[in-house]
């Protein structure tokens, strides 16, 4: 959907370039409003783009400046992303907004020396957790890998009450290089878990050339139980696909989400096709019936300044735009408090996102109680990695199913210490230095 007039009268302010970053807070969004992931990516960045639009319009910005927000559309092309990337750091950006996990994987190896904090709420890969090696990668509130592991972990627990022996898993992820990085990491915990696994990658291309779907081959297995991974964004509509095949949605368990908002919509599917049972890995709360969605109704989307069409209902990608708006506001906030004024720089913000304590105090200051759980960052956690929960599609509105479910720690330890390892070796790489180096001592106490 195209701009409404009122949009372009507000790109040329609020979401603005080098002249108003002087002035402001600078900050650089990643988007990928076209290409292949364009409707998952156009959601994302509505969300957030709402949310720090209303914050500019109800408060004035963060601190008494304005938010100087630039959205940088990368179309999900590594080389666009990059480009980007360098621009945000010729403007002073405070920080960065990737957008995708193949965005932010490639981008890991320049953040140390640019000064430059890199934030991926809730798609971050999994070495970006490590604040203590990683001091300026950000994946607030849980990784890709403590996602896939909570969702592993329910569907274990799917299995017979004493073992999920004999079960089978398949694992459906993007064919690229953040859609491949948690493949063996998966593998490894489906065989402690006893489940038979295989997995499967979804190309770009909605069709490919010999006109064989991958989803023919995952029905023809015929699993128990699948993973479908979109934290690397996923092309055309996947769940479509997948019932096209043949394969119910209510075996599926998504990780990220296809940007298939229609499906959850009243008449959104042909009769033939139901969400219904349909499962989502998430970490915050559907819909908005929360104060600041009211805010953001009010201000931004009824004032024409959102590219929200007025009618849509927030979806999951939509919300979890407003949550990376919260982090980034949030570390801007405890930036300025510690800086002792409101004109900040990167590593003001990198302190300042490391200084993150959403309690529910908190988040009911925000206008957003019960919206999502407590997260807390430190120099040394960079993720808060955070119990996640599953909620499952009824046919009109998603609830929750089960208990919190907390990331394997003590499982996942060893392979993030072989992923932190193998990002210095790709930082030694790419930028002809002797690896990451590393970042001054955290300090001791609790994360």
């Amino acid at each position: 959907m195209p701009p409404r007039p009122a949009v372009i009268a507000a790109l040329l302010g609020f979401l603005a370039g080098p002249a108003a970053a002087a002035e402001g807070l600078p900050l650089t969004v990643l988007t990928e409003r076209t290409g292949p992931m364009a409707a998952a990516g156009t959601a994302l960045a509505n969300g957030l783009s709402d949310y720090l639009t209303m914050l500019g319009r109800r408060d004035g910005g963060v601190g008494g400046l304005p938010l100087a927000v630039e959205e940088c559309e990368t179309g999900g092309e590594p080389a666009r992303a990059r480009a980007c990337y360098e621009a945000a750091v010729a403007r002073g950006s405070l920080a960065v907004v990737p957008g995708s996990a193949d965005a932010a994987l490639a981008l890991l190896p320049r953040l140390a020396a640019d000064r430059m904090p890199l934030v991926a709420a809730g798609y971050g890969p999994a070495a970006m957790a490590r604040g203590d090696v990683l001091p300026w990668a950000f994946a607030p509130p849980a990784t890709v890998w403590d996602a896939l592991g909570a969702a592993l972990a329910h569907l274990a627990q799917g299995g017979s009450e004493d073992s999920p022996q004999g079960r089978s898993l398949a694992y459906i992820h993007r064919d690229s290089p953040a859609g491949r990085e948690p493949e063996p990491v998966l593998r490894a915990l489906a065989a402690e878990a006893g489940l038979a696994f295989r997995a499967y990658t979804l190309p770009d291309e909605s069709t490919p050339e010999d006109g064989a779907s991958p989803w023919r081959a995952v029905r023809a297995a015929d699993p128990d139980a699948v993973i479908l991974d979109a934290t690397a964004g996923l092309s055309g509509t996947p769940l479509r696909d997948a019932a096209a095949a043949g394969l119910p949605l209510n075996r599926i368990v998504t990780v990220g989400w296809t940007g298939e908002d229609d499906l959850l919509r009243p008449g959104g599917g042909a009769r033939d096709l139901t969400a219904k049972g349909l499962r989502i890995v998430t970490w915050h709360a559907p819909g908005d019936s929360f104060p600041a969605f009211d805010q953001i109704d009010l201000l931004v989307i009824d004032a024409g300044l959102s590219r929200t069409p007025k009618e849509d209902n927030p979806g999951p990608l939509y919300n979890r735009g407003v949550y990376a708006g919260v982090i980034l506001a949030e570390g801007i906030r405890n930036g300025q408090r510690l800086a002792g004024g409101p004109r900040i720089d990167g590593a003001a913000m990198r302190r300042g996102l490391e200084a993150i304590n959403l309690d529910p105090v908190r988040w009911k200051e925000l206008g957003l109680v019960g919206f999502a759980r407590r997260v807390r960052l430190s120099c040394a956690d960079h993720s808060g990695r955070r119990p996640l929960t599953i909620q499952e599609w009824t046919g009109a509105r998603w609830v929750q199913v089960g208990d919190e479910i907390s990331a394997p720690r003590e499982r996942l330890g060893p392979h993030l210490d072989a992923a932190v390892a193998a990002q210095a070796e790709r930082v030694a790489a790419e930028t002809g230095t002797g690896g990451a180096k590393p970042r001054e001592a955290c300090p001791a106490g609790p994360p």
